[in-house]
């Protein structure tokens, strides 16, 4: 049965059992503690019960719920895309991210809390050569995808088709308050897949890796200019201070081990989590959100915020890594004077 299916026939049993006079839509806002809107939307179809919402109603309305699945005590259902359903090239997967933050958009007041371990993915926006690298690493260090063999990263000028998905994926990350906390290992990850495609002989001229290196420091610039003011914008434009382009970034000492995501609004919270590479999964449990927010604030209450105030501590944060990028470059630069 599909899911559409199944949220149409809990939605309609319940219909059928509700007294003279009693709304639906009521009904849904009461057991689902949801806003009228937000119930409507779910009757409409335009948003699909979560499985622990489905759960709720099912089990107080005496639905069956045999064709849906069991729940269990200390089970989570994560919802991911297979695999082998991702076409991989470099539209698809930016489209994948422009429609996840487009979700993320429609829901009220969403604030997005991100670890970034390594890559901050939605920063890397303001420079597609950059994002274009890290989706070919991928493709082809990681994934082995059979195109990509045999073939060095060599600058192209990128298709405005796909560049506008990236812009419309960049400028909806703009408009959503994110709180997001980084560590040492911010940007190294990417500095060192640089000097291995470097060092292997995997870049169709140096050139372009400097130009890579370059965008790196200009995204290290621009986040630090972005935390001094503590709002997003887009590399290269005036600052926008309104309220959902809030920008709070916090720098955790230590080692953060994944990049999560986790999305708060008015009629619940998601959390994602980045897995396979390029793949992401996703939950609505209640009780794994909880404790993922749990955890989000506990490294908070560990961490400094750098942004707007900590002076000292942003600037060593950026310095130290403005420092280990031009270290890179001046060893490029060196073999470079040698070769010639």
């Amino acid at each position: 049965m599909e899911t559409n299916d199944i949220q149409q026939t809990i939605l309609d049993t319940i219909k059928r059992k509700l007294p003279d006079g009693k709304k639906l839509s009521d009904v849904i806002q009461d057991d689902l503690n949801v806003s009228s809107d937000a119930a409507y939307r779910r009757i409409r179809g335009d948003v699909a019960l979560t499985i622990y919402e489905a759960k709720i109603l099912s089990e107080k309305y005496n639905i069956s719920f045999d064709n849906v699945g069991e729940f269990k005590k200390d089970k989570v259902i994560f919802n991911y895309k297979p695999l082998k359903s991702i076409e991989f090239n470099f539209e698809s997967y930016l489209t994948n991210l422009r429609d996840n933050l487009r979700e993320i958009k429609k829901v009220k007041n969403p604030h997005i809390y991100i670890s970034v371990n390594d890559t901050p993915m939605l920063q890397l926006f303001n420079f597609p050569h950059l994002t274009r690298f890290k989706f070919f690493f991928w493709a082809k260090s990681y994934l082995n995808i059979e195109e990509y063999q045999g073939v060095k990263l060599a600058y192209e000028k990128i298709d405005p088709k796909i560049l506008q998905i990236g812009i419309e994926a960049h400028n909806i990350y703009n408009s959503i308050p994110t709180s997001e906390l980084f560590c040492p290992e911010a940007l190294r990850g990417v500095l060192r897949q640089i000097e291995y495609y470097f060092d292997a002989d995997m870049f169709e001229g140096t050139d372009y890796v400097m130009g890579l290196l370059n965008n790196l420091l200009e995204l290290s610039n621009h986040l630090k200019h972005q935390a001094e003011i503590g709002h997003k914008f887009v590399y290269g434009n005036e600052p926008n201070t309104a309220l959902n382009t809030k920008f709070n970034m916090y720098y955790n000492e230590t080692y953060l081990p994944d990049n999560t995501y986790y999305i708060e609004h008015d009629e619940g919270a998601h959390t994602f989590f980045t897995h396979n590479i390029m793949n992401t999964i996703t939950t609505s449990d209640p009780t794994y959100n909880k404790d993922t927010k749990m955890i989000l604030d506990r490294l908070i209450d560990n961490s400094t915020l750098i942004s707007v105030t900590s002076v000292k501590e942003r600037n060593k944060f950026f310095a130290s890594l403005n420092r280990t990028i031009n270290n890179f470059k001046k060893r490029i630069e060196l073999e470079m004077e040698i070769v010639d």
